[in-house]
């Protein structure tokens, strides 16, 4: 585990963290957690997306960042799959097999392209 230096503000400070958010495994990350929470990150933009905000819940279903029932996240989720041109599937390299293969069944309803992180 990375060591944290402490700052007079007491924000912790770890160095050469390992980016576990794709395949790169980025091993030279700097990370500022203050009060619990992670404030500061260097890294790609996904790398960062997850970083700043591991603090979030995501167990409820939203629609534009407000909570919502699942029926209307569904919905909401499908007309977007609908009206989409060109959609992809990405990121499924942290998803077990069972939703792998649920993933490939609705690409292949809707015509998306699959992809997964070992393109990045």
């Amino acid at each position: 585990m990375a060591e944290a230096v402490r700052m007079e503000d007491g924000t912790k400070v770890f160095e050469n963290v390992v980016c576990p958010f794709c395949a790169t495994l980025c091993d030279d990350l700097t990370v500022h957690v203050k009060d619990n929470q992670v404030t500061k990150v260097n890294g790609c933009n996904l790398c960062k997306g997850v970083f700043l905000n591991a603090h979030k819940d995501w167990t409820r279903p939203m629609i534009g960042g407000e909570e919502t029932e699942y029926e209307e996240a569904v919905e909401e989720a499908a007309q977007i799959l609908a009206r989409a041109h060109n959609p992809l599937i990405f990121g499924l390299s942290a998803t077990d097999v069972e939703a792998q293969k649920k993933c490939i069944e609705l690409a292949d309803l809707i015509g998306a392209n699959l992809d997964n992180a070992s393109s990045v």
